[in-house]
């Protein structure tokens, strides 16, 4: 099973080497365009400054508030963390600048794994810099388990302080700790509606005013009311009751480029003819790499380097390249462009990745385990055709049926063949 966690930043968007020692332990805020709080430091939510005020109701609460804008991409504390999450499992997601989504596989909760991988996030932060994580079943409930523990104390769930990270378990999770057995998502049953992210706040309060207060008071509302006031996309809201174990989450880290580099020592190039070697060797590690977070190229490239000229060479793939052996193919014709005798320096790369895409084989369950179904040849197929055609018969046709007009042609030339 893959338990996930869902971190949710506090201000993350600020790099450490902006914020000026004389209010490093002052409250401050990161605002987009539009003056709308984008982000808050530790200090700035401890007095209820919140994501998505405008930038004047901050500063009423906080008459110093120091302002900064929000980054164009992740800083630097973001990228560390990013990193840590990526070496302790292959399945994270990033989210705006400032959260996370990892899954980390187990067979129990993995406890002792998590406040590892907090502490190693917690030497990279400072004082106004933390992350609240919740640990759940399934993504989403991970995800709900951060946004009701904003608003009040979830019942049953489990909370630590690990240095200044906060770490939230799901009462599921929790109760797996303690006596064991399988996980239970019935507690997202009490989930408030007001943090449900998913409504609209519009629809959100009109709930409220027909006395839905909890996510299990939505479903003893008649389908026919839920029509009537907010459409059909209203009846999609109860799936949230409907919680599975396990989940998947959209893998889009490391970044949409991976690079292997060589470069010969100064004055000790090599020979043009290991070239081939030097490429084998590093298309399997950027192979390696891709496959370890279940991604492929639609991009490969090569740019290198000898004694006489420099050049460069693309190739985009139809399908997702993660195969050593493919992605050598894509090359081949930019290393049979290499001129000269000394190689100098090499690169290869790979862009645009996409997650590869499970092909699932049929299996049978027996005794509490699956078990590959055998290949069926082509004689027992013919066999189970035969019974098919004796039992219903012209209702089996195989590849492609005529038209009406060649029918009709077919009996007008079967008509003159009869005379």
């Amino acid at each position: 099973m893959r338990y996930t966690l869902f971190g949710q930043g506090e201000g993350m968007c600020v790099d450490r080497r902006d914020v000026p020692d004389a209010v490093a332990h002052c409250a401050y805020v990161a605002v987009d365009k539009t003056d709308i709080v984008t982000d808050a430091s530790v200090s700035a939510v401890k007095v209820g400054v919140q994501v998505g005020w405008s930038l004047k109701t901050a500063q009423s609460v906080v008459p110093d508030l120091v302002v900064f804008a929000h980054p164009d991409k992740p800083t630097d504390q973001m990228q560390q963390v990013y990193q840590i999450l990526w070496n302790a499992s292959p399945f994270v997601r990033t989210l705006a600048h400032s959260g996370f989504v990892v899954q980390v596989p187990a067979e129990r909760p993995p406890l002792a794994e998590v406040r590892g991988i907090l502490l190693d996030i917690d030497e990279v932060l400072h004082v106004e810099q933390r992350f609240r994580v919740g640990m759940a079943e399934n993504p989403f409930l991970a995800e709900a388990l951060v946004a009701w523990s904003r608003m009040e104390r979830v019942p049953g769930a489990r909370y630590y302080r690990v240095r200044q990270q906060q770490l939230i378990i799901s009462p599921g999770v929790a109760r797996m700790l303690e006596a064991g057995g399988e996980a239970d998502t019935l507690w997202v049953s009490q989930m408030p509606i007001a943090a449900l992210w998913y409504i609209p706040p519009a629809q959100r309060e009109q709930l409220r005013q027909l006395g839905v207060h909890r996510l299990q008071d939505l479903a003893d509302v008649p389908d026919e009311l839920l029509f009537a006031r907010f459409g059909k996309e209203a009846w999609l809201w109860r799936r949230a009751l409907q919680q599975v174990p396990g989940g998947r989450i959209q893998v889009n880290y490391p970044p949409l480029e991976q690079r292997m580099s060589w470069r010969a020592p100064l004055g000790e190039e090599a020979s043009i003819e290991v070239v081939e070697s030097l490429m084998e060797s590093m298309a399997a590690q950027l192979c390696s790499e891709l496959q370890r977070v279940a991604a492929g190229a639609l991009l490969v490239g090569m740019r290198w380097q000898t004694e006489m000229a420099g050049g460069s060479y693309e190739y985009a793939a139809r399908t997702p390249v993660y195969q050593p052996f493919s992605l050598l193919a894509g090359l081949e014709v930019g290393r049979l462009q290499m001129v000269g005798q000394r190689i100098e320096a090499i690169d290869l790369y790979v862009s645009e990745l996409r997650p590869l895409e499970s092909v699932q084989a049929g299996f049978v369950l027996y005794e509490d385990a699956f078990y590959p179904l055998p290949q069926v040849d082509r004689s027992s197929l013919e066999d189970v055709r035969e019974v098919l055609l004796h039992k219903f018969p012209k209702k089996l046709h195989i590849g492609a049926r005529p038209t009406f007009r060649e029918q009709r042609l077919n009996a007008i030339l079967g008509g003159r063949m009869m005379r």
